[in-house]
């Protein structure tokens, strides 16, 4: 259950998702939905698993304004990260998408903005979403500036790209490859001047001393409007400050030991030294005030197929440990960077996957960082593209970039996306699509474009229109993922007529269709479900008269024993087109096990007021502009929280009652973890943990799963707890519940 709200006069917001048992409602007033998930009565150590993170939505075309005040849907719609386009000034003017780079250390001023807004707004969404506890990703590049060149009339003059020499007298292409250069790492992608990370001209590159000889050499004669490389002492802020908060570190790939690394001094930005450097330090410098001056917590690599190798090396020693930021445990945070590669080949695609950081060795740089999955893009593309192409499931089940790594579907390897900026989605199987890709292991990408500068613009692409709507298909599918992603992959059946079944194994059972007539395909599968366990449908298609006009697909599901010591379970999947002959696009079901439910979602009481979302928008302008999630106000000194649960009877039925399901534990969380119920320090702090910065309900526990002589007496499934909201901070807050299911079999929590 998620919700949301800002305390003491400004924005204070609620939202609760919440995943019913069969069917998704509109909830009372006081939350826009409800997420409810189950576990055992304490958090319980269980053997390893599988898990599926929060996906990133890759958000373009929006500006950090509108991102700021969207972030409760973020939030609601159960997103992990935003991945933003390049925030840096471009080449062609200010207002371009961001890719063709001018200046690496110009994030916008406010009497001169990018396109997306301003180094302020970029620090003040990344502080938004820190306290949010999700993650801001930006596009960062390496591999080339803009479209300008040596031959631009007026540009040496003006000093060339701020940072990197244009030319040179002893190198006439300066710190980039000439025009004639060839070959993936050395040429002009898409006509763009590449830079060439392996020379090694040593210049001052943010110059601050205009006497200094190490300066770089500097513009004397504008041209549009712009001057490059002008000493300036207000660049000191670009430098770390030799000596504050360093550390010293081994580097393997070298055999480097006790190697200095500086940070940027926040409090005081001007106590920055500068330093020489090649091209290659300049922007790995860049790279490192990303993350520590702009609230920078990931870097999507562009164009990392068109650089050597060394680069990323480089690249994980520039931001090793260097996050501002520790975890609730006190370890460090890592910096993710993941790679765009644009090749099916894994010999090309595995080399970017750099997983090697120890917890119990962080002296020793290692790399967190992976690669988008165009070999499983491919895929789903060439045989989801149309309906009922022959053999799709077969190439697709086992696309994906950690099958070649290790032979798993685990998501060792490999970001998966099913469309971005610059590829399309699958033309008719892409909520298909989706959907597999959601219930999988390992990071997924979701692509929103938001229009903000115009529906009519060919670059970027479009997106799912529905990625920021916290009622949407999209939503509904990571909600799934979140209660019900976790187990490991068992493929459960295939075959050549449109039908792929697999298991998170004892968590959820996912049927997929890719035929494009109407009906249905009934398939009896092995499960990793206890005989008599009873499995709901969750996406509600089963329950949509658009799918299922004729009630052929039960919302509910019993597993059977087989006879032969294993389970069974019998379910249909629908084909993308109904009895009817209507084409609703989605051919799949979901079944998993059954979770705590609460008729009126998180409760608050204390709420001045509540600030309502708008989910009436007209068109691809107001659908990226507008937030449709509530806000709920709260000026005074405390909140109350309360959570009832209630038995579960699916479908309302006596017949269909699942005890387990009631809930025995719940747990809350506000923004990224904090104390809530004055034990002293947040309860559970351990990394990767589902309950990863919740607290105890303190004020009142009293779980429904006492019933039928299970852990004693049998409770009102009530949860309060009271938070004092005096010491919180004016602005939005976020604040998130969850109630397990309880298990016996050692299962993941649900």
């Amino acid at each position: 259950m998620n919700l949301r709200q800002s305390i003491r006069g400004a924005l204070r917001r609620v939202c609760a998702m919440f995943s019913d048992s069969v069917t998704r409602k509109r909830r009372g007033p006081a939350t826009d939905a409800l997420r409810l998930h189950h576990q055992a009565l304490e958090p319980r150590r269980l053997l390893a698993y599988d898990v599926s993170p929060a996906p990133i939505v890759q958000w373009f075309e929006a500006t950090h304004d509108t991102m700021i005040d969207r972030a409760a849907d973020v939030f609601q719609a159960g997103y992990g990260a935003i991945w933003t386009p390049p925030p840096t000034r471009g080449d062609t003017s200010d207002f371009t998408v961001g890719y063709d780079v001018y200046d690496r250390f110009d994030l916008g001023q406010w009497d001169k903005p990018t396109l997306y807004g301003t180094e302020q707004s970029l620090q003040e969404l990344g502080g938004i979403l820190d306290r949010a506890g999700k993650d801001l990703h930006v596009d960062f590049i390496m591999n080339h500036n803009g479209y300008s060149t040596y031959s631009t009339p007026g540009f040496v003059e003006a000093g060339g790209y701020p940072g990197l020499a244009i030319t040179l007298p002893e190198d006439i292409d300066g710190d980039f490859h000439g025009f004639y250069w060839y070959g993936d790492q050395y040429e002009r992608l898409a006509g763009l001047i590449d830079v060439a990370q392996e020379k090694n001209h040593q210049f001052i590159r943010n110059p601050i001393d205009p006497a200094d000889p190490d300066n770089i050499p500097a513009g004397t004669v504008p041209a549009f409007g712009r001057l490059a490389n002008i000493p300036d002492e207000t660049n000191r802020r670009f430098y770390p400050d030799i000596g504050h908060n360093t550390i010293y570190v081994h580097d393997p790939v070298t055999g480097e030991y006790d190697i200095p690394v500086h940070s940027f001094n926040t409090a005081d930005p001007l106590a920055g030294d500068a330093t020489v450097e090649n091209a290659m330090g300049y922007m790995m410098r860049n790279a490192q005030w990303l993350v520590q001056t702009a609230g920078v917590d990931g870097l999507r690599i562009d164009a990392g197929k068109h650089m050597q190798g060394f680069t990323f090396d480089y690249l994980d020693r520039a931001v090793y440990r260097t996050h501002p930021e520790t975890l609730l445990d006190g370890s460090p945070k890592h910096v993710f960077t993941y790679s765009e590669v644009y090749d099916a080949n894994p010999a090309i695609l595995l080399p970017h996957v750099k997983k090697t950081i120890d917890p119990n060795d962080i002296g020793t740089i290692g790399g967190n960082r992976d690669t988008l999955d165009f070999k499983w893009y491919f895929a789903v593309k060439d045989n989801l593209e149309h309906y009922g192409q022959g053999g799709a499931w077969y190439n697709v089940k086992d696309a994906g970039l950690d099958v070649s790594h290790n032979g798993m579907h685990d998501g060792s390897a490999g970001v998966k996306f099913v469309e971005n900026h610059d590829v399309y989605k699958p033309y008719k199987l892409h909520n298909v699509a989706h959907a597999l890709m959601l219930m999988l292991p390992g990071n997924a990408v979701v692509y929103f474009n938001g229009n903000e500068f115009g529906e009519e613009r060919e670059f970027p692409k479009q997106g799912r229109n529905d990625a920021m709507s916290p009622e949407g298909l999209t939503a509904r599918l990571i909600e799934i993922r979140e209660t019900h992603g976790k187990g490991n992959y068992q493929e459960r059946f295939v075959d050549s007529e449109g039908i792929y079944l697999f298991e998170r194994v004892s968590n959820a059972l996912v049927g997929l269709s890719n035929r494009g007539d109407w009906g249905f395909d009934e398939r009896t599968v092995e499960v990793g479900f206890a005989p008599g366990t009873l499995l709901v449908e969750l996406t509600g298609n089963a329950s949509n008269p658009l799918v299922d006009p004729y009630n052929d697909i039960p919302e509910v599901v019993t597993v059977v024993d087989g006879g032969d010591g294993k389970s069974y379970a019998t379910i249909r999947v629908p084909r993308n087109l109904n009895a009817d002959g209507y084409e609703h696009q989605l051919g799949f079901v979901i079944y998993g096990l059954g979770t705590p439910h609460a008729d009126e979602g998180l409760e608050l009481s204390g709420v001045d007021t509540v600030w309502e979302g708008n989910t009436n928008t007209s068109n691809d302008y107001e659908n990226g502009k507008t937030r449709q999630s509530d806000i709920h106000v709260v000026s005074g000194d405390s909140l109350e929280v309360r959570l009832q649960t209630r038995e579960i009877r699916h479908l309302g039925l006596d017949e269909l009652r699942d005890i387990w399901a009631d809930g025995d534990y719940a747990m809350l969380k506000l923004d990224g973890g904090v104390d809530l119920n004055d034990s002293g320090s947040v309860d559970i702090v351990t990394p990767g943990d589902v309950t990863y910065g919740f607290e105890h309900f303190l004020d009142k526990a009293s779980p429904l799963i006492g019933s039928e002589g299970i852990n004693g007496p049998r409770g009102d499934g009530e949860f309060l707890q009271t938070i004092d909201t005096s010491e919180l901070a004016d602005g939005l807050h976020f604040l998130e519940a969850r109630a397990f299911r309880h298990r016996i079999d050692g299962g993941p929590p649900v």
